[in-house]
């Protein structure tokens, strides 16, 4: 039985919203050693969530989502370094 395509939408729009509620109210649930780990976790997993659903990635040829894809981790990757940097330069 295939999902009604609003419903599906409607779901990923709530895991957004909840993602966005958690990142908002983060410092008063995490520890603040591992808050910066997690808020880079969760923009990664929205960031997934809008270019699947969104930007209709998920119904594209697999050789284009992969160089998107591909564009994430490299973006990802350089992001994390930044961040080491900055951590690392100013104790």
């Amino acid at each position: 039985m295939a999902m009604n395509t609003n419903y599906l939408y409607l779901l990923v729009f709530a895991a957004l919203i909840a993602e966005t509620d958690i990142e908002v109210n983060l410092s008063s649930i995490i520890a603040s050693n591992a808050y910066v780990s997690v808020l880079l976790g969760i923009a990664a997993t929205k960031a997934i969530l809008i270019a699947m659903f969104y930007q209709h990635l998920k119904y594209e040829p697999k050789s284009l989502s992969s160089w998107v894809i591909i564009g994430l981790v490299i973006a990802s990757l350089l992001m994390g370094l930044s961040f080491v940097q900055l951590h690392v330069g100013h104790p």
